[in-house]
């Protein structure tokens, strides 16, 4: 019998690990576009660059290659470039109009207040050319550019100065932010009725409490939430130490998280279909207020093998059902764990790599773990600040693990940081 084509459309190195592994490869047969676009654009392509005629010319090159679905999980430009190209070709997935807003930050926000505004705090538009307090709040609120990822340039600030300093680009900056961005640009000029443009930042009141990401899906308008994933901080920073599934927050508070989650995506629908999301909160505790942080209409592809050995079945497994028609029967604990944790590896200073675990030092801690990933993302020679991080830390490895409960889980994870030896230069050491 052969396997359903898939076309995967930007792949991330999560998408790239899933896809070649059992039982994936052995279901489906992938085929890998667009991934040279951002190994060969540079100034003069950007300035000459139209994404629609891009676009239109993968479909015309997949057009009869018998594509049954596309994959796109990346959050830029994986996901929206995915919902156009399925779009183009008749398949399932979310209009790329629906994707491009909601991967919009200040756009996502206005379809918050609309739908749900109990949960959305109050905010506003910052040009960082023109810096201005919002008139709608006070100090301090947080900051974030209106397309960004991973918390890159996110921050609280208390005053004017401190606004300032956020918002303020290097030319060399600026112009890396418009090369890379410059197709989403277009999107937006497609799609969005009145451009905000992607030079701006969001202004927003500061949120505060127990922070979770509900990740779920939407299929025929019907929204089905997999679970809550439990995001937890390096004490007294802004920046993820672990990611635990199941959630520990009490039942009834990831009751209204779900129902929230549901009418958000319900309110996204029918433009929002054949994919999952994930949608990050807070529950503060002092209050019993939820709010949102942000939507991301994709699969959160960083917590795929989390679900898959709690509940049994990957979202990667998820998202290929959607995107080739497939009824999806999202099971809860039939996974052989009863808990899972993708644990962020990370340095407070900037530092050289000395050296990092070797192949047998990862093939040891999968040994003794089973089901163990190990992700390096770093190497020997390079220096932490070159790889895109996260206000004020530096990520260098990401281990997603299982185990029975929460209390075996926190104990391996000790034991396998133990087996996973980085080696730094001093922080003092020249910025060679």
């Amino acid at each position: 019998m052969d396997r359903p084509r898939i076309l995967v459309v930007c792949p991330t190195d999560w998408e790239r690990a899933a896809i070649a592994a059992a039982p994936l490869c052995d279901r489906y047969e992938f085929v890998i576009c667009c991934e040279e676009l951002y190994d060969s654009i540079g100034l003069w392509r950007a300035l000459r660059f139209d994404v629609f005629d891009y676009l239109r010319g993968v479909v015309r090159r997949f057009r009869d290659a018998g594509i049954a679905g596309v994959l796109g999980t990346g959050d830029y430009p994986g996901c929206m470039f995915g919902a156009f190209i399925a779009g183009e070709l008749g398949l399932p997935a979310p209009r790329a109009r629906d994707a491009v807003l909601l991967s919009h930050k200040y756009y996502s926000r206005q379809h918050q207040r609309r739908t749900v505004p109990e949960a959305t705090p109050a905010f506003a538009l910052v040009d960082p050319r023109a810096p201005r307090e919002p008139e709608t709040l006070e100090y301090p609120f947080f900051v974030k550019p209106v397309k960004g990822t991973m918390s890159i340039r996110a921050q609280m600030v208390h005053d004017r100065g401190e606004l300032t300093q956020a918002l303020a680009l290097t030319p060399r900056e600026r112009l890396q932010g418009w090369v890379v961005l410059r197709p989403y640009a277009q999107l937006l000029r497609a799609y969005a009725p009145e451009p905000a443009p992607l030079r701006m930042f969001i202004a927003e009141a500061p949120l505060r409490g127990r922070q979770v990401t509900v990740d779920g899906f939407v299929q025929g308008g019907v929204v089905t939430v997999m679970g809550i994933v439990d995001s937890i901080m390096y004490p007294g920073t802004m920046s993820f130490h672990r990611f635990e599934y199941p959630s520990a927050l009490p039942a009834a508070v990831q009751a209204r998280m779900v129902a929230i989650a549901t009418r958000l995506m319900e309110g996204a629908a029918p433009g929002f279909d054949h994919s999952c999301f994930n949608i990050e909160m807070f529950h503060d505790e002092a209050t019993d207020a939820l709010s949102i942080i942000e939507i991301n209409p994709r699969m959160s592809y960083q917590f795929s093998d989390l679900f898959e050995r709690v509940d049994g079945m990957s979202s990667f497994a998820a998202q290929l059902m959607l995107a080739t028609g497939v009824p999806v029967a999202w099971p809860r604990g039939a996974g052989p764990e009863g808990a899972a944790v993708s644990l962020v590896m990370r340095r407070f200073a900037d530092a050289r790599v000395l050296s990092v675990p070797t192949r047998a030092e990862i093939d040891a801690v999968e040994r003794r773990f089973p089901g163990t990933q190990v992700r390096l993302l770093c190497s020997v020679g390079d220096r932490l600040s070159g790889h895109a991080q996260d206000v004020g830390s530096y990520r260098y490895c990401i281990v997603n693990a299982a185990a029975g409960s929460h209390a075996q889980l926190r104990a391996r994870c000790e034991a396998l940081t133990e087996m996973l030896p980085f080696v730094f230069s001093s922080p003092d050491a020249r910025r060679s």
